[in-house]
């Protein structure tokens, strides 16, 4: 795909959700790149999360994930993330990538051309 201009579903996003350990981002992680719905995963150092929940403002320890992928594939990563999360209600957010070196998207478009 070198050389091709970006097409919408080619363009590279990254998904960020939090997990409620690094054990759950972990597996999350090796099926979704292991499925070719994301080309890499990152797996940050734990947080501390505040958030509204039910009524109630609750604070958690949660291990931020960030997935690589292309846009089109954004519905069918955030169908599977749902799947292996163990969380109720899962923040599964993509966000454009506005800028991004034409290998390093060469090599995320062909590593998730499954």
């Amino acid at each position: 795909m070198t050389g091709l201009p970006t097409t919408h579903d080619d363009t590279i996003i990254e998904v960020r959700v939090n997990c409620p350990d690094e054990a759950t981002a972990a597996v999350i992680a090796d099926r979704i790149v292991g499925e070719r719905l994301a080309a890499a995963a990152n797996i940050h150092a734990p947080i501390s999360s505040c958030y509204h929940w039910k009524g109630r403002i609750e604070r958690a320890s949660e291990v931020p994930l960030l997935l690589k992928t292309r846009r089109s594939l954004f519905e069918a990563l955030a169908t599977r993330i749902t799947e292996l999360h163990p969380y109720e209600t899962t923040g599964i957010l993509g966000v454009e990538v506005t800028l991004v070196n034409e290998a390093y998207r060469t090599w995320a478009i062909d590593e998730t051309d499954g």
